[in-house]
């Protein structure tokens, strides 16, 4: 698993991301949950794809534990996965 952190095209907050322009390039790639207050979020690269030219998204690949911490920054229980996923809150109706 690759993670990748960026913002959306417009001001980080609604906008396009790098996704259908990694799907272009022969990658595959998806948000998760964690979206920090400027806007950043963490994504999965799950194919691989040259990540040059992503600027308008402002992407940069980060290691599991910089992606982990960014994630319990918003949610401190948060934890990988066992397919590299970084757990988030649970949904708001669920008892848990």
């Amino acid at each position: 698993m690759t993670y990748l952190k960026w913002k959306l095209s417009d001001d980080g907050t609604w906008g396009t991301g790098p996704e259908e322009t990694i799907a272009d390039r022969g990658g595959r790639a998806g948000a998760s949950w964690a979206v920090d207050h400027d806007g950043y979020r963490i994504g999965y690269l799950t194919q691989t794809a040259a990540l040059t030219g992503l600027e308008t998204w402002d992407v940069t690949e980060v290691t599991e534990a910089e992606a982990l911490t960014f994630c319990q920054a918003l949610y401190g229980d948060a934890e990988v996965l066992p397919d590299g996923r970084i757990s988030g809150p649970p949904p708001p109706n669920d008892p848990a």
